[in-house]
């Protein structure tokens, strides 16, 4: 009787062994498909955050925006208030918030305070993207209570990819 006991038991243990490394088999397969759908995923996130920020067109595009902002807060703006007589001051900024101020150019923004920005040019003209100095513009528009702050920008970008 022994002797079929222990028959019986060695079978099961054989038994129970495969189904242990089969899971295991499975578990350790799971857990690799895991990490590759995890490594593939922050592989196309990082694609696409170096396409969006890093690329050149969008460095440019950015870089414009901040020469903007810089000419009108610190140099247009406080030049502009001094020519307004305070009589007339509402109604001529009404008629501007509407019609916007003379827009400015991309080659004004890189000139202007004998040529304080010339170092910016290279992030306008770079080996796969181009922007035209003259036809690139930055038109502001003054938000009641026409502060120094208060303004909205358009910006009409004239620029291609090689």
């Amino acid at each position: 009787m022994r002797k079929k006991k222990t028959k019986n038991t060695s079978k099961l243990d054989v038994r129970m062994g495969s189904s242990i490394r089969r899971r295991n088999g499975s578990l350790v397969a799971r857990r690799v498909a895991i990490i590759g759908v995890v490594v593939s995923s922050l592989m196309v996130i990082f694609t696409i955050i170096l396409t969006t920020f890093f690329n050149s067109e969008a460095i440019a595009h950015r870089k414009f925006e901040k020469l903007a902002k810089e000419y009108y807060e610190e140099y247009y703006y406080g030049r502009f208030i001094e020519t307004i007589d305070e009589s007339v001051f509402d109604t001529k900024m009404k008629t501007f918030e509407e019609t916007g101020l003379q827009p400015v150019t991309l080659r004004q923004l890189l000139l202007y305070q004998n040529g304080k920005n010339q170092a910016y040019k290279k992030y306008f003209a770079t080996k796969d993207f181009n922007c035209d100095k003259n036809t690139t513009t930055a038109q502001f528009f003054p938000v009641y209570p026409y502060g120094v702050k208060d303004y909205t920008v358009e910006y009409k970008y004239s620029c291609q990819e090689d």
